[in-house]
C-alpha cells in the first residue's frame, strides 16, 4: 500500500498549508526539468503528485484514510482523467511558474515569459516576424551648435531589405516551404508529466517556413547589410548626455517585422568662457574698481553669438550677479528661453606705477567710512564684540 503521508514527508495530521508547502518543495526537486534524462527523478515526480492529488482534497483524503488505496480505486480516483487537478495551484499558469522559478529564483517569471513567449491565451504573433535591432551613436557639438541647433551627417552600417527578394529570402515564393517538423506552426510541442511545453521550432527557428530556393543576393536572409548616410537634425537647447530617437533607422526587421530605431546620443563641447546651468547660461565679468565705483556701460557676448548691452550700477561688489533676460539657452522642448547670468568679478589693479600710486594714497585721504559700508560694518560688530 502506497503511503501518501510518507511521500511527502508529512504527518496525518498535516494541515492543508503545510501539506501543500511540502508538496511544493518536493515537486521541485524532482521536477524532470531539473533533471533531464533521470528514470527516477520522473518516477518520484510523478508519485509526489499522486499523493497531493489525494492528500489537497477533502473528500479523497478522507476515502484515504478510512480505506486507503484500494478504497480510491473504488471511489474512481483519477477518472476524470487529462485535466489539471490538484497540484497546489490554482491553474497550469501558476504550477508553470513555480517550476520555472526553481530555476531562474526571484526572476522565475521573467523566465516563464520568455520561454512561453507571454504566458497564456495571449495574442499570436505572426510566426517568425521579428523587429530589427536598434542601433546607437554618439554625436559631438560644439557649445555653440547646442545653443542654435545644427544638423550632422553620419554613416552608420545597417541591415536593410534585400531588394532582389524584396525581403523574402528566396528567389520567388515557390521556393519557401511549410516546415515539415512543426507543421507550420513554429512551435514544437513537448509534453512533461502532466503538463505540456511549447518552444521555438529547432528546425525553421520559428518562423514555420523553410527556403529550399534561397535568394542569391541574401543567401536566404532577407536582408543585407549596407553602408547608410544619415542626415541627423539636432534640435537647438540639447544638454549634454540627452538621447535623441530616430524611429525606424536601425535593421530592418526579419519576415516583414518593422525596424529597429536608431538613439542618438549627445555631447555637448565644454566653452571656456561660458557656463550652462540648465537653460541658463553663466558668465564672469571682470571690470575694474573705477568701473565698478562710478558704474559702466558693457556689451557681452551671449551663446547665440549676439552681443548685447548691459548697465553696470555703480557701486556693484565683487560677485554680485546681474541678470539679462532671455539671453541664455533656448529651451529644447520649446518652452521659453534661459537667461544669462552676469558675475562681476571687480579686479584689482596690479603693477602701479608711481604716479599710480600717489594719486590712490590722495584719493585715500579724502575717503570716508560712508564710502566703505561694509568695512565701517564689520569694525563696528568687532569693536562691540570686544568691548
Amino acid at each position: 500500500m502506497k503511503d501518501f503521508y510518507a511521500t511527502l514527508g508529512v504527518t496525518k495530521s498535516a494541515t492543508p498549508e503545510e501539506i501543500k508547502k511540502a508538496y511544493r518543495k518536493k515537486a521541485l526537486e524532482s521536477h524532470p526539468d531539473r533533471n533531464p534524462n533521470d528514470p527516477k527523478a520522473e518516477a518520484a515526480f510523478k508519485q509526489i503528485s499522486e499523493a497531493y492529488e489525494v492528500l489537497s482534497d477533502e473528500g479523497k483524503k478522507r476515502v484515504y484514510d478510512q480505506y486507503g488505496e484500494e478504497g480510491l480505486r473504488g471511489a474512481g480516483m483519477g477518472s476524470q482523467g487529462g485535466g489539471f487537478q490538484g497540484g497546489g495551484f490554482s491553474s497550469m499558469e501558476e504550477a508553470l511558474r513555480t517550476f520555472m522559478g526553481a530555476f531562474g529564483g526571484r526572476g522565475g517569471d521573467q523566465n516563464f515569459e520568455s520561454f512561453f513567449g507571454g504566458g497564456f491565451g495571449g495574442e499570436e504573433q505572426e510566426s517568425g516576424s521579428r523587429k530589427g535591432t536598434s542601433k546607437k551613436t554618439t554625436i559631438r557639438v560644439s557649445f555653440e551648435e547646442a545653443a542654435s541647433g545644427t544638423e550632422k551627417d553620419i554613416t552608420i552600417q545597417n541591415f536593410i531589405t534585400c531588394s532582389t527578394c524584396n525581403g523574402l529570402g528566396a528567389k520567388s515564393r515557390t521556393g519557401i516551404k511549410t516546415c515539415a517538423p512543426c507543421h507550420g506552426r513554429g512551435q514544437i510541442v513537448q509534453s512533461r508529466g502532466f503538463f505540456s511545453m511549447s518552444t521555438p521550432c529547432p528546425h525553421c527557428g520559428g518562423a514555420g517556413q523553410v527556403i529550399t530556393d534561397p535568394c542569391k543576393e541574401c543567401k536566404g536572409a532577407g536582408r543585407i547589410k549596407e553602408k547608410q548616410r544619415i542626415n541627423i537634425k539636432i534640435p537647438a537647447g540639447v544638454d549634454n548626455g540627452m538621447r535623441l530617437k530616430m524611429s525606424g533607422y536601425g535593421d530592418a526587421g526579419e519576415a516583414g517585422g518593422p525596424p529597429g530605431d536608431l538613439f542618438v546620443y549627445i555631447e555637448v563641447e565644454s566653452h571656456p568662457a561660458f557656463q550652462r546651468e540648465g537653460d541658463d547660461v553663466l558668465l564672469e565679468l571682470p571690470i575694474t574698481f573705477i568701473e565698478a565705483s562710478l558704474g559702466c556701460k558693457k556689451e557681452v557676448p551671449s551663446p547665440l553669438g549676439i552681443a548685447c548691452k548691459v548697465t553696470i550700477p555703480e557701486g556693484i561688489q565683487s560677485g554680485q550677479m546681474l541678470r539679462v533676460n532671455g539671453k541664455g539657452f533656448p529651451n529644447v522642448h520649446g518652452q521659453g528661453q534661459g537667461d544669462l547670468l552676469l558675475r562681476i568679478i571687480v579686479e584689482t589693479p596690479v603693477k602701479l606705477s608711481s604716479k599710480q600710486k600717489d594719486l590712490l594714497r590722495s584719493f585715500e585721504e579724502i575717503e570716508t567710512p560712508q564710502n566703505h559700508p561694509r568695512k565701517k560694518s564689520v569694525f563696528d560688530k568687532l569693536k562691540e564684540f570686544f568691548s
